[in-house]
C-alpha cells in the first residue's frame, strides 16, 4: 500500500515499496523487520549485536533505516527529538532533489504516517503546528487509517521541542 498525504510526501507499508525505485525517491524505513532483514539478521538464529554500528540506524543520501518497534513511548527515547528534527530535515533535502519520499512502517498505520504527520505540521505547515493532538484530528481526515500506538505519547510529550 502506498498513499500521497501531500505534494511529494506518501505513506505506505512494507509491500509499498515495490513501487518505489532508488533513482526517484527517498525512502524512510520505520520498521524493525525491515531495517533486520537489510542487515540480514532474525529474530531467533542471528540477532544483531547491539554494538554494531548500524544497530539503531542506518543512513544513505537517500534512505535511511531504522530499528523501530510500535510499542510504548520509552521506546522512542533512544532515537530522540533529535532524531526526529533528522527525519524531517532529511526529507527536505530530497525534496529539494526533486525526489518523492516514501516512509513506511510495517503496516502503515503508526509510525510511518507519525513520521509524516510530524512534517506535514513542522514544516510544510498543512496540519496544525500548535499541539500534536490538533495536527492528529487535522491528519486522521488525510490518512483516516492513522492508528498510533506509543509514537503517538512520545510526540505528545516532546510536541514543542520538535521543529
Amino acid at each position: 500500500m502506498i498513499l500521497q498525504v501531500h505534494k511529494a510526501v506518501y505513506i505506505g507499508d512494507l509491500e509499498g515499496l515495490v513501487f518505489t525505485n532508488k533513482k526517484d525517491w527517498a525512502i524512510i524505513h520505520a520498521s524493525q523487520k525491515f531495517h533486520y532483514k537489510l542487515f540480514g539478521w532474525d529474530y531467533k538464529n542471528n540477532k544483531p549485536p547491539k554494538t554494531h554500528p548500524c544497530y539503531l540506524k542506518y543512513k544513505e543520501e537517500h534512505e535511511i533505516s531504522l530499528n523501530l518497534v510500535d510499542g510504548g513511548p520509552h521506546l522512542y527515547e533512544w532515537f530522540g527529538v533529535e532524531g526526529f528534527k533528522e527525519l524531517l530535515d532529511f526529507i527536505d533535502h530530497n525534496i529539494n532533489l526533486n525526489r518523492k519520499i516514501f516512509i513506511h512502517c510495517d503496516k502503515g498505520e503508526s509510525r510511518s504516517p507519525s513520521i509524516a504527520l510530524l512534517y506535514l505540521a513542522k514544516r510544510v505547515g498543512a496540519l496544525n503546528k500548535n499541539s500534536y493532538l490538533e495536527a492528529c484530528s487535522e491528519f486522521t481526515k488525510i490518512y483516516p487509517k492513522y492508528n498510533p500506538l506509543g509514537i503517538a505519547e512520545y510526540l505528545y510529550i516532546n510536541w514543542s521541542k520538535i521543529f
